[in-house]
């Protein structure tokens, strides 16, 4: 009998991408652009949320603590760190924490600029 493939929630696609990116030992680029996907979304989240009346604080919890919670993870960027920093990859731990801090903050703020806009 046929059963078709159940498709993959985005968040569930998003961190199998980060977990092979993990176990490759290749610079981890997946979870560097989930991570800056998902600041930029949180930044917009939370000043559209908190600047118009639509959202209410219930959605605006589940969006952002749900759906930005899932959909970037802490735990993998601690864990591509210090992996790259214990294979001696220390330019691509530097690029890749810097990035990721720096990039993070950029894209929240970005996400806010472009809330802000719409409002």
């Amino acid at each position: 009998m046929y059963k078709p493939k159940r498709k993959m929630p985005a968040t569930q696609a998003a961190n199998q991408a980060q977990i092979s990116s993990a176990r490759s030992g290749a610079f981890p680029s997946g979870t560097l652009a989930i991570n800056l996907v998902g600041s930029f979304l949180l930044g917009f989240i939370i000043r559209f949320a908190t600047g118009s009346s639509v959202v209410s604080p219930e959605l605006r919890g589940g969006l952002t603590i749900g759906f930005c919670g899932a959909f970037t993870t802490m735990s993998t960027f601690s864990y591509e760190s210090v992996r790259l920093l214990g294979d001696g990859e220390y330019w691509y731990a530097g690029v890749y924490m810097g990035g990721t801090i720096i990039g993070c903050l950029a894209a929240v703020i970005a996400g806010t600029a472009l809330a802000s806009k719409l409002l």
